[in-house]
């Protein structure tokens, strides 16, 4: 088969199997942990951050949300990774920002957006540290050109919100995931593989004895002993840094795809049929779609479906808080946004951190009503497919999607 045959030979997708649906209480505690974090992120944001005027509530954080207490065992969803992952984006768009300022085109939204996300992806693989909303933090400052005539905004913004936010919901996580018998959070603190010893397990263990009794077991650990020690991490290997080699092509599909979309947003969504398309949510898809391509979030119907479902849980829940008269209350809002999208999310199979995002953001900006839910929710979306199927499998080591459906895998046939 030549070259071109074999690259269009992808787009048929690697025939993978499908993931389960997760059990309905893993779904509770998703709603209760994504609930809480938020709403301490949104709680602190009214009553400290707002008035001194810094933003620590962005929509990053509903993709966040969603990787730290649905998605729990993704490598992208430990500490290191959400820590150092999310603070490398916000260092990036704040360098990116001032390179055009100096070249007096920091207004140039496409560019900025397109040149924060692509190299947050590049700098987050180099330290092996990919996080997707890390990404969609940078990307909320190349949108807010306004943000850009504060220095004190943009010399701040690596730390608040950057790394101040990634470290409530980590702490938000590491308390609440625990709670659960069926959960361990983190799997690792460290991307370094560190030697463990056997003599700290609390598992109990049976000591062959001289005595007449011959065995005697020790005692069991406390409920805790039992909860503090998940805190300590478990025995999973930490994943190998991204190859170099397929940096490149993580780089240029996401420039592609964002430059794509902030122009359509500058020139013809935007003027001509008034719909927004350009969102920082697309700053996690692009990571997932372009960087982690073979994850299960990354098939397009996680991606499409996932996002879209957070457009409509985000317009629905909104509407129902304005008929109640607690559309003011901005930390509910976001906190139920968030939660009913990973619930929603759940219960279809298909769990998707931007749609979180997008969900955070209507409930932030709560403007667009439907149309928000085919531009950008949907349309962005399908656009990400697109260019996700057309650049990734430009990579000889790439293969997208892996399923095109819930499940591509064949059925066996049984006599």
């Amino acid at each position: 088969m030549s070259c071109v045959g074999e690259y269009f030979a992808k787009y048929r997708g690697a025939g993978a199997a499908g993931t389960p649906i997760p059990a309905w209480s893993h779904t509770a505690w998703s709603f209760i942990g994504s609930f809480i974090g938020i709403a301490v992120i949104g709680l602190l944001q009214t009553y400290y951050f707002g008035p001194h005027h810094f933003h620590l509530m962005v929509p990053a954080y509903g993709a966040m949300a969603t990787l730290l207490f649905s998605a729990i065992k993704a490598p992208v969803a430990q500490p290191y990774n959400t820590i150092v992952g999310n603070t490398l984006g916000g260092i990036v768009t704040v360098c990116v920002t001032l390179v055009l300022q100096f070249f007096s085109m920091d207004d140039w939204v496409w560019l900025g957006g397109a040149l924060t996300v692509s190299l947050t992806i590049v700098v987050q693989e180099l330290m092996n540290a990919v996080h997707p909303p890390g990404a969609a933090t940078g990307l909320i400052l190349s949108i807010m050109v306004p943000w850009h005539k504060s220095r004190v905004l943009l010399a701040m913004f690596p730390l608040v919100p950057a790394l101040l936010g990634a470290c409530v919901l980590v702490i938000t996580a590491l308390l609440v995931n625990n709670l659960a018998a069926s959960r361990n959070y983190p799997l690792w603190w460290s991307p370094i593989k560190m030697a463990r010893t056997d003599e700290k397990k609390l598992l109990p263990v049976d000591e062959t004895t001289g005595n007449e009794e011959g065995t005697s077991s020790s005692e069991e650990p406390s409920c805790a002993q039992a909860y503090l020690h998940k805190l300590s991490g478990t025995d999973t290997e930490p994943s190998p840094r991204p190859p170099l080699s397929d940096t490149p092509f993580s780089w240029l599909g996401a420039f592609i795809c964002m430059a794509l979309i902030g122009l359509l947003d500058t020139y013809v969504t935007g003027p001509v049929a008034h719909m927004k398309l350009l969102i920082p949510a697309f700053g996690a898809m692009s990571v997932i779609v372009f960087s982690n391509c073979k994850a299960p979030l990354a098939q397009p119907i996680n991606v499409v479906l996932g996002n879209t479902i957070g457009g409509i849980v985000g317009v629905l829940v909104m509407e129902l808080l304005k008929y109640f008269g607690l559309a003011h209350m901005m930390w509910l809002c976001a906190a139920l946004c968030v939660s009913f999208t990973i619930a929603v999310q759940e219960r279809t199979n298909t769990v998707h951190p931007p749609g979180g995002a997008t969900a955070l953001l209507y409930a932030l900006v709560p403007d667009g009503g439907l149309k928000f839910i085919i531009s950008p929710a949907l349309l962005g979306a399908v656009i990400f497919v697109i260019v996700g199927v057309i650049m990734n499998n430009l990579s000889p080591a790439r293969r997208y999607p892996q399923r095109w459906f819930f499940d591509d895998a064949p059925a066996q046939v049984t006599e």
